[in-house]
């Protein structure tokens, strides 16, 4: 079977020979499209176990939450895309899961949803430390990550006159994973930093 990192680089080779792209450009086109083959291959495997589950539509809604958020807020991220891979559909399922069997009131589930969005707006993206942000583009990200929580709280307000309570249930759920991936994220980017700063002193 063909790999994925195979797989962009014929896609990025095709686009090379054909005078798409320059060939200096060549690594940062591998990655996009290693990056998009991954996460298709992903989203395709989650999928497949909410049809297993019969919740397509549900898993659609927490998609569209998490993707929203995500890019904004940041996280935890693992070492490795199998590790990746893993914890997403496993993450999918839980969250299908609990959907499915733990049940919420309409009004418990806005509740707690208005506090998630709350935590959230009050905490401080996660910053990663391979890709340092300039106080412009937190500016940025602070403005959309506000437009994005609008959004949602709207959402979930229609949401709950219309009494669809599977959507609410599953809002609810995914926000609060984006809440634990960030706390995990904050805690794991602390513990790289002291390490770093543990190493730069042995040197001295």
């Amino acid at each position: 079977m063909i790999s994925t990192e195979k797989l962009a680089d014929v896609l990025t080779n095709y686009i090379v020979k054909n005078k798409a792209i320059e060939e200096e450009d060549y690594q940062i086109y591998k990655y996009g499209f290693l990056t998009g083959i991954e996460m298709l291959i992903c989203i395709v495997s989650c999928y497949g176990i909410a049809i297993q589950m019969g919740m397509i539509k549900e898993c659609t809604m927490l998609f569209l939450v998490f993707f929203s958020l995500r890019s904004f807020v940041g996280g935890i991220h693992m070492d490795s895309y199998k590790k990746c891979f893993a914890c997403s559909c496993m993450v999918v399922f839980l969250i299908l899961f609990a959907v499915k069997n733990i049940h919420l009131t309409n009004m418990l589930a806005l509740g707690v949803i208005n506090f998630e969005l709350l935590i959230i707006f009050f905490t401080n993206p996660v910053e990663n430390i391979n890709r340092p942000v300039d106080e412009k583009e937190k500016k940025l990200f602070a403005q959309r990550i506000k437009q994005i929580l609008t959004i949602i709280l709207g959402l979930t307000v229609f949401l709950f006159i219309m009494g669809y309570n599977n959507y609410l249930v599953t809002i609810t759920y995914t926000l609060g994973i984006i809440i634990i991936s960030m706390f995990l994220g904050k805690a794991k980017l602390a513990k790289n930093c002291r390490r770093v700063l543990e190493s730069e002193n042995s040197f001295d």
